[in-house]
């Protein structure tokens, strides 16, 4: 599970900028104390993708140190989210290296113990567009050649380049996209590059999710979600959503274990799980 914890700086940022206000920035905050009390019931580990702006040095809530410190020292993983959700098709290759360098720094000084910050998750899910993949997406808005990390190996080649380990990737091929080839919407886990890749092209709790991790046998389940949404009941990333999720899921520990994207990197796992040793 991974959860991507935007801040103000993401917010403003954000596909929709101009919903911002102050109670948003409390909303999301609040729920995320929410969701770290709920995960302990459930003795559930899972990563928080967190804007590198919201580590830095100012007043809360616009930024939140301490709160990055707490989800740390829970045992949750930080990731990077990029410095200021930045639309990355867009922008040069030097302004990414310096935001994933700077959003790393910023973020490791919350850790507890120092410990690194080795995963990335772009704002926005981009870019979708990769072309060793088959992959396309107009959306980009910064389409390769003519923008240079418009284009899912180049974004790699600069996790490599700053210290990271893996990536959430959310694309889609030409024949996944016309419903020509199967795809376990929460993705497979895979090595590509260097790089560890945890695919994800759903994000919630719902019924769909639920019924897809018990009923199917995938030895790697992606899940994601915004804190932000779990106030919103119209959206499937709901609290009580989330609330069934965690009964349905979490509560099965003998067939499905929650991980941490660091530490199933650090296990050296093969993936190859039978039916009672799934994770998420």
């Amino acid at each position: 599970m991974i959860w991507d914890l935007d801040g103000a700086i993401g917010q403003i940022n954000s596909s929709f900028p101009y919903n911002f206000d102050f109670r948003t920035l409390e909303t999301e905050l609040e729920n995320v104390r929410y969701a770290l009390g709920k995960l302990e019931e459930y003795q559930a580990k899972v990563c928080f993708a967190v804007t590198g702006f919201s580590a830095e040095e100012g007043l809360y809530p616009y930024v939140f140190p301490e709160l990055i410190h707490e989800i740390s020292s829970r045992g949750h993983e930080i990731a990077s989210h990029s410095w200021r959700h930045e639309w990355t098709p867009v922008f040069s290759r030097k302004q990414i290296r310096l935001s994933l360098e700077r959003s790393k720094n910023a973020l490791e000084k919350c850790t507890t113990s120092g410990s690194s910050v080795t995963g990335f998750v772009p704002p926005h899910n981009r870019p979708m567009t990769w072309f060793r993949k088959g992959a396309f997406s107009l959306g980009d808005r910064g389409l390769y050649p003519f923008f240079q990390m418009g284009d899912g190996s180049q974004l790699l080649k600069e996790l490599k380049l700053t210290g990271y380990e893996w990536v959430r990737v959310t694309c889609q091929n030409v024949l996944q996209k016309l419903r020509l080839r199967p795809r376990n919407f929460t993705g497979r886990v895979y090595r590509h590059n260097g790089i560890w890749i945890f695919e994800n092209h759903y994000a919630g709790f719902d019924e769909r999710v639920i019924s897809h991790i018990l009923n199917t046998e995938h030895p790697t389940y992606t899940v994601s979600a915004h804190p932000l949404m779990l106030s919103l009941k119209d959206k499937i990333e709901n609290k009580e959503n989330f609330q069934r999720f965690l009964e349905a899921v979490a509560g099965k520990p003998d067939s499905i274990e929650f991980a941490t994207p660091g530490s199933i990197l650090k296990s050296g796992h093969s993936f190859q799980l039978s039916h009672r040793e799934r994770t998420v």
